[in-house]
């Protein structure tokens, strides 16, 4: 029978485990797909406390160019635009978790305990990924991590589908969506033409040289959206699904997804969060998305001598350890980080929220 063979955190140990559950958390989570270190990435990676110490990293929102240019031979000297900035800031911070089991565990399974723990850490890692950054983007405001609590769409970013009043409070509104409030294409159109008229605008991600915006659906808004499609004069649902299969084949982004419309990459999660409230059960608050929508910072607190041993790049600890004479032994894994919805002037900057009636369809 087989017994867990547990190292004793040599470098080479640590190096290697390390690394594979942080690859396999990352590669599992939308959040991933969504992630570049450019300004025009959906969710930009700042890297800058992996470098140094600090728990927290201020960093800038490029506002987009609103000057006439120069016509014709007239002077371009003393008439040029300068570079607009606003400061954010995101916080970082440590999550952990670990399993432990005992000697006669391992002697009556035939498990490879130090493989499943790794696929559970980074099934684990994933889901938390995922779960926060889409809490934070969606504007849920009983979450917080590392200092970095979301806070409620302003009135400019987000749009309740279906016939409800337009009001101040998204709370109430949403209070108000009954079962003919379901999403539609058109609330995608609409999201769009506000992210392009919004001061300032929302920009478009560039993928493959092209620009689009990301739209992400709780799946029974997915459902919602196919049936609009089917029963309307939209274009049907094959043919927008054919076009991001196409374009699958060159970008990880499209990989998955449902379909592109109108320049916007439709996604699905499951990890778009129900909402406490009156109408907690039947509303959800799925994601128009543009540049800049969040910041996803990575941390590192290993000295040197850490460092080796975790791989310098590498960016979660992995560390094995016995208790009890040997009888109790464990496993622990963790990452330092921090994610938040990017905001300039207590406003938001790169998405528009839209809260739809999406219940369960009764078969």
């Amino acid at each position: 029978m087989a017994v867990t063979a547990f190292g004793t955190n040599d470098a080479q140990t640590v190096k290697l485990w390390s690394s594979l559950t942080m690859r396999e958390a990352l590669k599992a989570t939308m959040m991933n797909r969504l992630m570049g270190t450019d300004k025009r990435a959906i969710i930009q990676e700042l890297t800058e406390l992996t470098k140094s110490a600090g728990d927290q990293i201020k960093y800038d929102l490029l506002m987009q160019m609103t000057g006439a240019g120069v016509e014709g031979d007239n002077r371009m000297r003393d008439n040029e635009e300068a570079l607009v900035y606003y400061q954010d800031s995101v916080k970082i911070d440590q999550l952990r978790n670990a399993h432990a089991f005992r000697r006669m565990s391992q002697q009556r399974t035939l498990h490879d305990m130090r493989m499943d723990a790794k696929s559970n850490l980074a099934d684990w890692f994933a889901g938390k990924l995922d779960s926060y950054c889409f809490r934070s983007l969606c504007g849920d405001t009983t979450f917080s991590f590392a200092g970095n609590t979301a806070t409620a769409p302003d009135s400019d970013h987000y749009i309740v589908c279906g016939d409800v009043a337009k009001g101040t409070v998204l709370a109430t509104q949403e209070a108000s969506l009954g079962n003919n409030d379901q999403i539609q294409l058109a609330d995608m159109d609409y999201a769009k033409e506000a992210a392009k008229t919004l001061t300032p605008p929302i920009r478009p991600a560039i993928i493959d040289g092209q620009e689009y915006f990301v739209v992400v659906l709780h799946p029974y808004s997915v459902t919602d959206i196919r049936l609009d499609v089917a029963n309307s004069a939209y274009t049907d649902w094959p043919t927008i699904q054919m076009y991001a299969n196409k374009r699958g084949l060159s970008n990880p982004i499209f990989t998955g997804a449902l379909g592109v419309y109108n320049g916007m990459i439709i996604m699905e999660s499951n990890y778009l969060p129900a909402f406490t409230g009156a109408a907690a059960s039947t509303v959800r608050r799925n994601l128009f998305l543009g540049a800049q929508a969040g910041v996803f910072a990575r941390g590192s607190a290993y000295d040197g001598i850490e460092k080796e041993r975790m791989g310098k790049d590498n960016l979660m600890s992995w560390y094995e350890q016995t208790d009890d004479y040997g009888n109790e032994k464990g496993i622990s894994c963790g990452s330092i980080f921090g994610l938040k919805s990017t905001l300039f002037n207590s406003k938001d900057y790169g998405k528009i929220v839209m809260s739809a009636y999406s219940a369960t369809h009764n078969v």
